[in-house]
């Protein structure tokens, strides 16, 4: 199982835990794809010791034409 750890600010943390948030831009850098489990650990200048897990379900790459930048990716769960 590829399992890829980020950093993620105390706002978008709260969001994503409160299941308000479920999706990430991102620089294309990790090699995600479905079935990834994404570890998002809370960040504010230093870990918090705050962790969420989720699995990928969809990501989106490679359409400059509606707006996402080359290199980025968006990361569903």
């Amino acid at each position: 199982m590829h399992i890829v750890r980020k950093k993620t600010l105390p706002e978008y943390f709260r969001a994503v835990r409160a299941r308000e948030k479920n999706f990430e831009i991102r620089k294309d850098e990790d090699d995600i794809q479905v079935g990834t489990l994404l570890i998002l650990e809370e960040w504010d200048g230093d870990y918090t010791g705050e962790v969420l897990r989720r699995y990928v379900k969809y990501v989106l790459r490679d359409v400059p034409r509606y707006g996402l930048m080359p290199g980025y990716c968006i990361i569903g769960w």
